[in-house]
């Protein structure tokens, strides 16, 4: 992945793997044009436990950044 001039990091926590939410995030960015990078990744052990993901998304523009 090159650099890219804009940028900006989201969380997401809770079930958001068996709820496919993390998969479908990474669809999006990628369907708009952005990249991202998974800068921690943690996977809930029990049914009960949340999962955590922070990502940075990398977009060329500031306007793309915001789209996605």
């Amino acid at each position: 992945m090159g650099e890219r001039a804009f940028q900006e990091a989201v969380q997401l926590e809770g079930h958001i793997i068996d709820s496919l939410i993390l998969p479908r995030v990474w669809d999006a960015i990628m369907d708009l044009g952005g990249d991202f990078e998974v800068e921690e990744f943690q996977v809930g052990r029990h049914k009960q436990e949340p999962s955590y993901a922070r990502l940075k998304v990398y977009a060329d523009s500031e306007e793309q950044l915001n789209r996605i």
